[in-house]
């Protein structure tokens, strides 16, 4: 008789979804390029605190932070598209779930996507 093994990958990942949909009623996703950039500066600065996180085996990162000064969750899905090994190009996406529209609109803009703004985005892409 075998015996069911739970896959670990999934469960690990279904923890972390049910850590973000319980948190609060107040959601925001985004998805982006480059999420490694935002990860190491919400590990390396004090607006929040690591939770979590998980690194499978083709290296795609997922992690869970917690705000300090709202107290949202912040998760952070990175993801690489190429299959390639010299392919560079990731992207993910970031979930925001916070128990206040205060708290989300500060955790907002704590992660700067404010700044966003089409002009500057098309900007970048020519150097001048």
């Amino acid at each position: 008789m075998t015996s069911h093994v739970p896959n670990p990958l999934a469960f690990a990942m279904e923890e972390f979804n049910v850590a973000i949909n319980t948190h609060g009623d107040f959601t925001y996703v985004r998805f982006g390029r480059d999420l490694d950039r935002l990860r190491v500066r919400l590990q390396s600065g004090s607006d929040a605190r690591l939770v979590r996180r998980l690194t499978d085996l083709d290296g795609e990162v997922t992690s869970l932070f917690e705000s300090q000064s709202t107290g949202a969750l912040i998760l952070v899905r990175e993801v690489h598209v190429c299959d390639a090994g010299e392919c560079d190009f990731e992207m993910g996406d970031v979930s925001i779930s916070a128990t206040s529209h205060e708290s989300l609109m500060a955790t907002t803009s704590m992660l700067e996507f404010d700044r966003d703004d089409p002009e500057d985005f098309l900007g970048s892409l020519h150097h001048e």
